[in-house]
């Protein structure tokens, strides 16, 4: 595959202990795919020689308002390699005339509760409208819900991404067995 005609991009796939992933829709103010759903995602600053953690970084904090913590938000891997999809739309019409973008997975845990630090007001124009919880699998094939030309990229994220995310999880709970409730 031709990296130079794909956009370098980072997304991260935000997940929490009830194996949901956090969902954004796309602002009324955007000029494509106004109403889907999809992850914080973005373009890593190429001519900076931005670091694609540092990126991810950054697209978080300008989309959801979160940034890494011990406390918040995890970091908890990156898969092994990048998933693309093409644009359906002409990329002419793409800044840079790239034909798609490559992006580079980063995965966080963040805890089901604290999606209420989430802020979206963070840039001038908002990435998004909203975000929520929402099961994965049932996501990705919601057509209503996802941008159509993600769809094949989308269900690779989720194949690739299910074992770590369930490995996470496992470890989670064999750390933090529930507590026995006294009487």
């Amino acid at each position: 595959m031709n990296e130079a005609k794909y956009r370098s991009c980072v997304g991260a796939l935000i997940f929490n202990q009830n194996n949901q992933v956090l969902i954004c829709k796309r602002s009324s103010k955007k000029k494509t795919a106004v109403g889907k759903w999809q992850f914080p995602q973005g373009g890593v600053e190429v001519e900076k020689n931005e670091d694609y953690y540092v990126a991810v970084q950054r697209e978080i904090k300008e989309e959801v308002g979160l940034e890494p913590s011990i406390d918040t938000l995890k970091y908890v891997s990156k898969l092994q390699n990048p998933l693309s999809y093409i644009y359906e739309d002409s990329p002419k019409s793409r800044s840079g005339g790239h034909i798609g973008q490559m992006i580079h997975w980063y995965l966080f845990y963040l805890p089901k509760d604290l999606i209420k630090t989430v802020n979206l007001n963070v840039e001038e124009e908002p990435e998004f409208d909203e975000c929520k919880w929402f099961a994965f699998e049932e996501f990705i094939n919601n057509n209503e819900m996802i941008v159509p030309f993600k769809k094949d990229m989308l269900h690779t994220l989720f194949l690739e991404s299910q074992p770590i995310i369930n490995h996470y999880l496992e470890s989670v709970i064999d750390s933090n067995p529930p507590k026995q409730l006294t009487q």
